[in-house]
């Protein structure tokens, strides 16, 4: 829980590239208008890259692999509630207590503050974590310095095995304008598809220092459970499990 403490990026990467030694690997992510289900980002690994990420050069060797800069719609900052799709797979050991715990800041100050556990996954297995964010409100001077500052708004993404730190990734972000009352940028790129239905939307007034937190939908959570004994009734890692 150190990295709970942070008051702004790390200077470098907490931990070796090597250290993740779990066979997870990121698959898909997708970022969604919770009301509207329209597509704002989406990238694959089995997709062409989108423009709206690249590689920062400024790490060297391997590490430039995992500090990335993003491209994204002010949307993703003004809207009260976003949707988000992770999907990523497993190697051949049981994956238990798996949690992310992910720091945004501007100019060195926190933003937002994001922590969640996905609990166990079964070995061999693809998982999908479908999430929704209730976000805490920006002040519109705020928002207005993110957007007119590209790359100043900075992210460290911490993901824990039983509470061993096995990855860290960095980011950097720039937010373009929407033109009011026009189509979103977004929509040419993703058209009108969206993220999937039936992950409940939080409800929540809130306060000053609050910070935001992911509601998992029941549907994944319920098969994660039943997974997860099944493997300890039988007494052995299942395989192939999706």
């Amino acid at each position: 829980d150190e990295v709970l403490e942070l008051s702004k990026p790390t200077e470098g990467f907490l931990c070796a590239l090597s250290t993740n030694n779990f066979g997870i690997e990121f698959l898909n992510f997708t970022i969604s208008d919770y009301q509207s289900k329209k597509t704002i980002f989406e990238v694959g690994k089995d997709n062409p890259t989108p423009q709206d990420i690249a590689v920062d050069f400024s790490a060297l060797g391997e590490d430039m692999y995992r500090k990335i800069k993003y491209t994204f719609s002010e949307d993703v900052l003004r809207l009260p509630l976003i949707q988000t799709s992770l999907i990523f797979s497993v190697g051949s050991v049981p994956l238990d207590g798996f949690r992310m715990i992910e720091r945004h800041y501007f100019r060195d100050q926190l933003v937002k503050s994001f922590d969640f556990t996905f609990g166990f996954c079964i070995p061999g297995s693809t998982n999908t974590w479908d999430s929704v964010y209730s976000l805490p409100p920006l002040s519109e001077e705020l928002m207005n310095d993110m957007i007119e500052h590209p790359y100043e708004t900075k992210s460290d993404s911490f993901y824990f095995v039983n509470d061993r730190l096995i990855m860290h990734n960095k980011a950097s972000y720039r937010y373009i304008r929407e033109v009011a009352q026009a189509k979103k940028s977004y929509e040419d790129k993703f058209g009108a598809k969206g993220a999937k239905a039936g992950v409940k939307a939080p409800s929540k007034d809130w306060e000053e220092g609050d910070v935001a937190e992911p509601l998992p939908g029941d549907a994944d959570a319920k098969a994660v459970a039943d997974a997860k004994e099944a493997v300890r009734a039988a007494g052995a890692p299942a395989k192939g499990a999706k």
